[in-house]
């Protein structure tokens, strides 16, 4: 099975033959801080690591995708090498923030697609149909978050009880802003239980982006740079179009159907993670640093932050109705496929996407 490869380092990345070849380069300029931050480790896929100072041959055959979070060096060749290959970068900066991607073109470019999904996104019924159950779904996994935690002792049952009646509202909405003006609103209620769900204080009280006040807002912005990665790279693999998505406006830079993909799966992913590294005190306020304003995650807590992402999305899971077990992985490219066999087939109007039974 292939995996991503997680780069928490200054760094150089070589093509040696048919491998990847990686080496720490020392850091120069940096402040304190952000050295901490960026000290050499690599990560790579869901258990090894290798040691400060060492170089790594990595078999391209193996390589999924790649991570780079911090600072990366290389040329024209070795892109085009990534490109010959198939293999998708996502650039991650060291504040934790979603940067953008390098995917290579060629074998996974389909102009039927495209323009089967740019008539989806076209036909206004059609792209609304798909909103409400994108949307549906992410509220969705947001109240088997509540849930789980209500059974536990939480009391959160007023917001549980507002965010279901938010989600019905779904039904009666007739513009795709509508349905984002509900998605936000649920949203908003959901993230207020979080005071309630951590177990210690943290001084989250809102999502807060630009720039993330505290260390939750930082995780989650830096969980989901990561989840915008895994989304990104089912989407390229079922040859779907990133840039044209039902829930989310195209624009210039704008990958919107990766958006629309993630936010699904965030509340299971991103937010599950945070829960449990929070309340088990796997991360603590030692992880983070405050700099200008801005809370950002030290390499350390980045570090130990993706592993358990990692290991979240190789997880297996029982599906109603299914001999298989599907991993959360393949559960993201497993929609991406719903979406193909959608675009493919004019008459299929039955779409649904993933909602969590637990």
């Amino acid at each position: 099975m292939k995996k991503s490869i997680y780069i928490f380092s200054d760094t150089i990345i070589k093509r040696k033959s048919n491998t990847l070849f990686i080496e720490k380069v020392k850091n120069k300029g940096y402040d304190d801080e952000e050295l901490q931050l960026i000290k050499e480790e690599y990560l790579i896929g869901k258990e090894e690591i290798i040691p400060t100072g060492d170089k790594k041959y990595i078999p391209v055959e193996s390589i999924g995708s790649i991570y780079a979070i911090g600072s990366i060096r290389f040329n024209s060749r070795f892109l085009y090498f990534l490109s010959h290959n198939n293999i998708p970068l996502h650039i991650i900066n060291y504040k934790g923030n979603y940067s953008g991607s390098f995917l290579p073109s060629g074998k996974y470019i389909s102009g039927s697609i495209l323009l089967k999904q740019t008539e989806i996104f076209k036909d206004y019924d059609r792209r609304l149909k798909i909103a409400k159950a994108m949307i549906d779904a992410t509220i969705g996994n947001q109240l088997m978050n509540m849930r789980y935690h209500a059974n536990r002792g939480v009391a959160i049952e007023d917001y549980i009880e507002a965010v279901e009646e938010y989600r019905n509202e779904l039904n009666i909405c007739s513009t795709i802003e509508e349905v984002r003006g509900i998605e936000g609103v649920a949203k908003k209620s959901y993230f207020e239980t979080w005071k309630y769900i951590l177990k210690y204080p943290t001084g989250f009280y809102k999502r807060l982006k630009n720039p993330p006040p505290d260390m939750i807002n930082s995780l989650i912005s830096y969980g989901n740079a990561i989840l915008y990665g895994l989304s990104l790279d089912s989407i390229y693999n079922t040859r779907l179009y990133p840039e044209i998505g039902f829930v989310h406006e195209p624009g210039d830079g704008k990958l919107s159907l990766s958006y629309d993909i993630a936010d699904i799966f965030k509340p299971l992913l991103t937010d599950r993670i945070i829960f449990k590294m929070i309340n088990k005190n796997i991360l603590s306020e030692k992880d983070f640093f405050i700099k200008n304003g801005m809370c950002i995650i030290k390499k350390e807590g980045k570090r130990k932050f993706t592993q358990e992402f990692e290991n979240k999305i190789y997880s297996k899971l029982k599906l109603s109705g299914k001999t298989k077990r599907y991993s959360y992985k393949r559960l993201v490219l497993e929609e991406c496929y719903k979406l193909v066999a959608l675009i493919n087939e004019p008459d299929n109007v039955n779409y649904t996407a993933y909602i969590s039974k637990w």
